[in-house]
């Protein structure tokens, strides 16, 4: 932080600001430009996300109403009180109208949107309101084709502290035919660009079979995805790809965030009382080591993670969202219930950030 803003607000009052909810310090923003700059200050932002992650939210992204008329809705639940919840809808770009045609990843207090039907991706900032279409990129995709599938990853680049999205297109030449090489480039928050990453740095992941967006996760600056057999992963300071071994030999499960690692939820099996489901965490050496075994239980149909005091969030049965205690197997209903069991599509932790989008 420069001395002239150390001047300009003593330490104690410096300390209360860091305190304050996004919307709260958004609003001193008129006070003064030195407070306006300082607030757009990379160190204090960085501070305040430091303080601000400590109170935890989550984001639940599902569907109502009836089936011949489903509702994709997203709702945001307070740390304090999991029951009490608002509608996310209102914080996010106005023209995210269809929530169903979207595909999401969160981290570090930031959205980021995948269109399904424009191609088009966002990245927002619901705390602050703010939201910026990226450029598209199409350097090295002939004019005449057509994208088929995209995969999506997002993550904080703990070197450069900078935000960046992975896009993986599979894209078919329209003139002859032909599936083309898989296409994939990395966009930087920081400058507004795009770097394709070149074939021969890529070419020993085609046809991995990527799994949807709501089983893959960031943690620690590397962004996972699971494929058929193993878990792809991009590390985003280095922009190099790796593949790792899952624990378990295939896609049955979901990567989540836990500690700054990623963990292996192997619990969406089709026949649950034929095995054992378990929780896998990575370490350094890219090796898995079991965290711990979860009896299977008629009762759930998904899992998403820890929540606190060793609660896991899960998907009831009867398409209730519940929060259940793994030593004594009680489980209380949090105010939700999908259409049918397997709607409830994917659940995020959540934390606000001071961070700007729109560039000065």
């Amino acid at each position: 932080m420069k001395s002239s803003d150390r001047d300009f607000l003593c330490l104690d009052l410096l300390t209360e600001i860091l305190k304050l909810p996004v919307k709260s310090i958004i609003r001193f923003n008129c006070v003064s430009k030195q407070w306006r700059h300082l607030f757009r200050n990379p160190d204090f932002v960085s501070r305040h996300f430091n303080i601000a992650r400590k109170k935890k939210f989550l984001i639940v992204y599902y569907c109502e109403g009836t089936l011949d008329i489903p509702v994709v809705v997203m709702h945001l639940f307070v740390d304090q009180d999991l029951v009490a919840y608002r509608n996310m809808r209102r914080q996010l770009p106005p023209h995210f109208v269809n929530l169903f045609v979207f595909n999401f990843c969160v981290e570090s207090g930031l959205i980021c949107l995948f269109d399904r039907t424009k191609s088009r991706i966002t990245i927002s900032n619901p705390a602050t309101r703010e939201f910026k279409i990226l450029p598209e990129c199409n350097d090295g995709i002939p004019d005449k084709s057509y994208t088929f599938a995209h995969t999506l990853g997002f993550g904080l680049d703990p070197l450069s502290n900078d935000h960046k999205v992975v896009h993986i297109r599979s894209y078919v030449d329209e003139e002859t035919n032909i599936q083309g090489p898989d296409h994939y480039a990395v966009y930087n928050m920081s400058t507004n660009s795009w770097r394709v990453i070149k074939h021969k740095e890529s070419w020993l992941f085609e046809c991995l079979g990527v799994c949807p967006n709501g089983s893959n996760a960031c943690a620690n600056g590397v962004y996972y995805w699971l494929t058929d057999y193993n878990i792809l992963a991009f590390h985003l300071g280095r922009e190099v790809f790796q593949l790792i071994e899952s624990p378990c030999g295939g896609s049955f499960g979901r990567l989540l965030p836990l500690n700054d690692r990623i963990s292996f939820w192997d619990t969406e099996m089709m026949d649950k009382s034929a095995r054992t489901n378990e929780v896998w965490i990575l370490n350094d050496e890219s090796r898995w080591t079991k965290l711990l075994k979860i009896e299977p239980s008629p009762d759930f149909e998904k899992m998403f993670g820890f929540w606190k005091y060793g609660e896991v969030l899960a998907e009831s049965a009867t398409g209730e969202f519940v929060l259940c205690d793994l030593e004594t197997h009680n489980s209380r209903q949090l105010g939700i219930k999908t259409r049918v069991r397997g709607d409830l599509l994917q659940v995020y932790t959540y934390e606000e950030n001071l961070v700007s989008i729109k560039r000065d």
